[in-house]
């Protein structure tokens, strides 16, 4: 890998350049803006990196980018996902520069969608690059895929892949999104959650009515109280039945994975501004709870008043949205169904209930893949250290339609800081991580063909 290593070096200042143009095209999902030319601006980056079949295809929604690299069929072949479109930056008085027009400070890059997500895809079109131009033939296949919409909950990636899956047909999935560890060693991520969001209203009068009425009329701000209630027990636990019935243990080899990811109990307390944990309240269990626990969450409950002042009243009506996070074996269609009937049982049949959005489903591969393995060796190589194994994370993703949907191995590899502020004001990616992914990207390869 020397060769390879040392062409990359060579040419860092056009790989820099070429990103700053890419992040220049802005490309934001949610308001529509610039994304047809972040698309076409993609291609431009496939195609002279010496990828074919570059094309843009077409989704209910934002196309995808679809590229190949295919040497030989029978060869093993990989997947690389990722998501060309970025966040708004409509927070310009937060920024220290325009968030679209790129710069180095302090041995980092600055800029909208400079981690999240367009560096990060860069690296892995620039390491395949590097790797033929030193040894001329791939000895293993690469496809790419791209979607526009994962900022806005990748409404069409699911079915894309299911009416595309002979175009798709990979052996594994590799892609690279989010952050390290906050020790700042390098991570690989084996699985996610799955997820939905639920949002429930309850109805009193027709209109708001004087406070004096309160012995006489229902107020739903307090019928939403119980409700909640009887949802969430004390401590987390979820109160609605059948919530836990399809959740299965996991494996021993998983559970002593989550448990040695390194946890700063101290200044996980000081980030958040709390006292205690749940579950131990030490934060012992901090990843396993977070990898391997389903939760309600409570987003946020709007109703009534609460302004300046005074206003004596029964709410009209109250709303409350929950975020339900699921496991492998848990379906989110069913986990709606139970709470309908939750709600109905313990006399809320009057509630609207809706789910909002798409819902992710639950994934989670072996840590013995030589997938796996290949992909912590590439790490080593690239970065100098051996990665931490998360067996999960604790969000939800798209990722998962290429393990259930296509059947194959799923593994993120990130090569982003943690703290590089996606989705906020001054995103960045350190230099210095920009770089090792690349190089862990054409190390990828190499080793995805020893295995």
């Amino acid at each position: 890998m020397k060769e390879i290593f040392s062409f990359i070096e060579r040419r860092k200042e056009a790989y820099l350049a070429e990103l700053f143009d890419f992040i220049r095209c802005a490309g934001v999902s949610c308001s529509g803006e610039n994304m047809r030319q972040a698309a076409q601006h993609l291609c431009g980056i496939l195609r002279r990196s010496g990828a074919k079949r570059v094309q843009i295809l077409p989704t209910s929604g934002f196309p995808v980018v679809y590229a190949e690299c295919i040497t030989d069929e029978r060869l093993p072949t990989m997947l690389i996902y990722g998501h060309y479109d970025v966040q708004s930056a409509s927070d310009l008085e937060k920024w220290a520069s325009n968030p679209f027009s790129p710069e180095i400070r302090d041995g980092r890059i600055y800029g909208r969608g400079a981690a999240d997500n367009k560096a990060q895809l860069f690296a892995h079109i620039k390491g395949r690059e590097a790797y033929a131009a030193v040894k001329g033939n791939l000895p293993v296949n690469v496809k790419y895929l791209f979607e526009g919409e994962e900022e806005i909950g990748s409404p069409s990636l699911r079915s894309f892949v299911a009416e595309n899956c002979e175009l798709l047909r990979c052996d594994v999935c590799y892609y690279s999104d989010g952050g390290y560890h906050d020790s700042g060693l390098p991570i690989l991520i084996l699985g996610v959650k799955g997820s939905f969001y639920a949002e429930i209203t309850l109805q009193g009068c027709k209109q708001e009515t004087h406070a004096m009425r309160a012995p006489c009329l229902p107020n739903p701000a307090w019928r939403m109280v119980d409700l909640l209630a009887s949802v969430h027990m004390p401590g987390g636990r979820i109160a609605i039945k059948g919530f836990y019935d399809a959740v299965r243990p996991p494996s021993a080899e998983q559970r002593a994975a989550a448990r040695k990811i390194p946890v700063n109990s101290a200044a996980l307390k000081e980030s958040y501004g709390i006292a205690r944990f749940l579950g131990k309240g030490d934060g012992s269990d901090y990843y396993e709870r977070l990898i391997f626990e389903p939760a309600v969450n409570l987003c946020g409950i709007q109703g009534g008043y609460t302004g300046p002042g005074f206003r004596n009243i029964i709410p009209r009506s109250v709303t409350a949205r929950l975020d339900v996070s699921l496991v492998p074996k848990q379906e989110p269609a069913d986990i709606f169904s139970k709470l309908r009937r939750h709600l109905d049982e313990k006399g809320f049949a009057d509630a609207s209930l809706q789910m909002i959005g798409g819902a992710f489903i639950p994934a989670r591969m072996s840590l013995d893949s030589a997938y796996v393995k290949a992909a912590r060796q590439a790490v080593l190589d690239g970065f100098g250290v051996e990665p931490i194994i998360f067996p999960g994370v604790g969000g939800a993703g798209p990722n998962d339609v290429f393990l259930t949907t296509l059947g194959v191995p799923t593994i993120g590899i990130p090569y982003a800081n943690a703290d590089q502020n996606n989705h906020s004001s001054d995103e960045n990616i350190l230099l210095d991580s920009f770089w090792k992914g690349i190089a862990a990207s054409a190390a990828l390869i190499g080793k995805l063909a020893e295995r």
